[in-house]
């Protein structure tokens, strides 16, 4: 979109003391034709942006330099001054820093803009962690932070999913991930992107050595291969239907609602008694364990095979508790 390119172009001018219309395309994936048109949209707009001609020349903005928010209308104004993910930045050691940096913008806003973005603060809340779920260790999160920024090396002793004890690994940090409301860190091992999540890091030291990354490694792009090759090996999604018993509907449906690859419950059917629920978890065993825990008042009528792998369940762990399994369905006892 052209207002998001025109609020790269402006940070950048504002980081650089020149930068080139070369350098502005590159950067922003677009030809040197669209940025000149870019940098005269700021200029129209009363942004002072210096084009130096020449070999070495560039764009630069005029030296003294502040943007106000005066021009920002009301919903502009709520976007730029509220914070709702103020949780995220205290994770990473940097709401102290969010809130002056917010407490700043407000003091250049008229004040008819300052109201309207108070008060969506007042209104909305971002809760990230997941019903049932505590919110993963975030110690480490600063420090890593830190080093992601640096380009510094670190050491951390790791407690994989299934290590035993933690083991120790140098990586070079490429950056950080939040991912429902848990951490992960993307960094090169031996020449390799890995995800590590940092409730599974025991320790943690920043290292004076500079990270060794490749030139083209960006963080969006490196997780979106990472994240894409684990869901390709992992289980495909089940979708269930789900004989409900109706004074519990609520109940099971905040369970299971963590538990699904999409959020959709489809209601097939429903009476004074029982109400029928279709929807796909993202594992299949989420789906026979939590059905089983509801007992009688849950059932699995479909699909088949999903119903008969349910059964197979009930069969064998009645043999593990070491009492009689039940019946397989269309036998009564005594048949």
């Amino acid at each position: 979109m052209r207002a998001d390119r025109l609020l790269s172009i402006m940070l950048v001018l504002r980081q650089r003391s020149q930068v080139s219309a070369r350098e502005l395309a590159e950067r922003l994936e677009v030809s040197e034709r669209t940025v000149l048109r870019d940098i005269e949209a700021l200029s129209t707009a009363g942004v002072p942006v210096v084009a130096e001609r020449g070999r070495h020349g560039g764009f630069r903005l005029l030296e003294g330099f502040r943007a106000d928010l005066s021009d920002l209308d009301d919903v502009e104004a709520q976007v730029v001054l509220t914070a709702l993910g103020l949780d995220t930045m205290g994770d990473l050691g940097l709401s102290r820093e969010v809130r002056s940096a917010l407490e700043k913008l407000a003091a250049t806003a008229p004040e008819r803009l300052v109201g309207p973005a108070s008060r969506l603060r007042e209104v909305v809340h971002v809760d990230r962690r997941r019903w049932f779920a505590e919110a993963d260790d975030a110690t480490h999160v600063p420090a890593l932070r830190s080093a992601c920024v640096a380009r510094r090396r670190v050491r951390v002793a790791y407690a994989g999913p299934r290590d035993e004890r933690p083991r120790t690994r140098t990586l070079d940090p490429l950056g950080l991930v939040e991912n429902g409301n848990r951490w992960y860190l993307v960094a090169y091992h031996r020449g390799e992107p890995r995800t590590y999540r940092l409730a599974r890091i025991r320790s943690l030291d920043v290292l004076a050595d500079p990270a060794c990354l490749p030139d083209d490694a960006r963080l969006v792009e490196v997780w979106a291969r990472l994240r894409g090759s684990f869901e390709a090996t992992g289980t495909p999604p089940t979708t269930a239907r789900l004989r409900v018993r109706a004074a519990l509907e609520d109940d099971v449906r905040t369970v299971i609602t963590p538990m699904l690859a999409t959020a959709s419950i489809e209601v097939v059917s429903r009476d004074e008694a029982w109400v029928e629920l279709a929807c796909t978890f993202r594992v299949e065993r989420a789906a026979i364990g939590t059905c089983l825990g509801f007992g009688g008042d849950v059932e699995i009528v479909g699909p088949p095979a999903l119903r008969a792998r349910a059964v197979a369940a009930v069969t064998g762990a009645a043999r593990v508790h070491g009492v009689d399994p039940p019946p397989e369905p269309g036998h009564e006892p005594g048949d």
